[in-house]
């Protein structure tokens, strides 16, 4: 008995060893167990217009309670741990406030709790790397520098390392012109542009980063622009005694010539009067009518390879203009003060009259340019005044009448203010007699209209008639 009661007390002990070995198999067991495995990196990456953050996607891992995304930069060795997220099914995280245009590394650890013990894969053994995008580029403008010249200007882009300029025209697709390094370079001048032709242009901004070149998405409809001539400005307008306009203005690079127009009207229709065929020619004269105000205007051109033309811009208009002086607006009931002072007045009127000697006149004043020749003759002894207008500019009327005027419309103006016709005199000149007033015209036509004459008001107190009064003289060198 006693022996069976051994044994059994052996047996139980026996026994007892074998369960505490046994428990501690299964606990080694379970702690081999949880090895757990290194997330693997699906993807990093971002959509196209997000350019301040990565989203890191992973595969989840078996017995997984959560995982640690650690990140690196280019300028660092060293992981930093950014974030810890919960849940076996997690698989991504965003990872927010980035730099545009920089490069990341990522790796994940998973990791598990065990009766109070946290089990860690390893890390870093399959990290990813991405770049953040980089803004699309803010197109602002495409003007015309000259003629063969567009200048395209963009909004900087945080950043970027660089540009790339793309053109097209209407109907075709991008392509790339230029390449332009720096950051803070917002702006390139095409010099392959064809003047008058329409373009569109868009910019990517790029970075690069071990060795691989990274774009901004661009703008898809781009910006327009085309090249054109520049404008012009007219720096003087001058007009002479002659009714002969000179106009001067600035050149335009890559102009063929110049088109000048005319209105008689600010906001008229204007006309071309003159093509200049030189792009280097910066002057023109030509005439206008007497009486006349016009209006002036310039713009350079240039033809195409295709035979049209291009324009630049009109310049701002002149004007110049010529006025008529009308001789009988001076009229008056004459003596010696009166006489002197109507010629002042009508000298100032028309311009450009300086004062000679005559013999035989007391005060005369004359324009050898314009041919107008004004006097009048004072005799002290006789003691009469009279007052001489002579002319071959068109610029002075005589009611209405003046140099140019066919020989039937001047005879029908004198008529009408109260000439009679007197017939041809020795001299050739037409006289024209006033039926109430001491006034007399001679009027000299050739080729049947005026081409000179002549306005005398005569002292009545002294004249009984015209017949001593002198007519044009015909020996001034001015007369024609």
């Amino acid at each position: 008995m006693k022996k069976i009661k051994k044994w059994l007390y052996g047996f139980a002990a026996l026994c007892l060893f074998m369960l505490i070995s046994l428990a501690g198999n299964i606990q080694k067991a379970e702690a081999a167990e949880i090895q757990l495995k290194e997330p693997k990196i699906v993807s990093v990456n971002a959509a196209s217009n997000i350019t301040t953050a990565l989203r890191v996607t992973w595969q989840p891992v078996e017995n997984a309670d959560g995982y640690i995304i650690y990140r690196r930069t280019a300028n660092s060795t060293a992981w930093e741990r950014i974030k810890k997220v919960a849940g076996q099914s997690k698989s991504y995280y965003s990872n927010i406030k980035l730099e545009p245009g920089t490069k990341y590394t990522y790796t994940v650890q998973s990791f598990c709790k065990v009766d109070g013990k946290v089990y860690y894969s390893t890390r870093g053994t399959n990290p990813v790397t991405a770049v953040t995008h980089l803004k699309t580029p803010g197109l602002k403008s495409a003007t015309s520098v000259t003629y063969n010249q567009i200048k395209v200007v963009w909004t900087p882009v945080t950043n970027a390392q660089g540009y790339r300029i793309y053109r097209k025209e209407a109907g075709s697709g991008w392509r790339l012109i230029r390449r332009i390094p720096g950051e803070q370079k917002y702006y390139c001048i095409d010099s392959t542009a064809e003047p008058g032709k329409q373009y569109y242009y868009t910019v990517r901004a790029t970075c690069s980063w071990d060795g691989q070149l990274y774009l901004s998405p661009y703008d898809t409809k781009g910006i327009a622009g085309k090249a054109s001539l520049g404008g012009t400005t007219i720096t003087s307008i001058q007009l002479n005694s002659n009714d002969q306009v000179t106009l001067k203005w600035t050149s335009v690079t890559g102009a063929q010539g110049y088109v000048i127009q005319k209105s008689n009207s600010l906001s008229g229709t204007y006309k071309k009067v003159k093509t200049i065929q030189s792009g280097s020619t910066v002057s023109w004269t030509g005439s206008i009518n007497a009486g006349e105000t016009a209006y002036f205007r310039i713009r350079a051109f240039k033809q195409l390879s295709n035979g049209q033309f291009t324009y630049g811009a009109f310049s701002a208009v002149k004007q110049v203009v010529s006025r008529n002086v009308e001789i009988t607006d001076y009229i008056k009931g004459y003596n010696e003060a009166t006489a002197k002072n109507d010629v002042d007045r009508l000298a100032r009127a028309i311009g450009g009259l300086s004062p000679i000697s005559v013999s035989g006149f007391y005060y005369v004043l004359e324009s050898q340019n314009t041919g107008i020749y004004l006097s009048h003759n004072v005799d002290m002894t006789q003691g009469y005044y009279n007052l001489t207008i002579e002319t071959i500019d068109p610029k002075v009327t005589f009611h209405g009448m003046k140099v140019g005027d066919t020989q039937q419309s001047a005879s029908a103006k004198l008529k009408t203010a109260g000439f009679i016709d007197g017939g041809e005199n020795s001299q050739g000149y037409e006289v024209f007699v006033h039926n109430t007033d001491p006034q007399i015209v001679f009027v000299g036509f050739s080729g049947g209209k005026v081409e000179i004459y002549q306005f005398v008001a005569i002292d009545e107190n002294y004249f009984s008639s015209v017949s001593s009064v002198l007519a044009p003289r015909q020996y001034r060198a001015y007369v024609r």
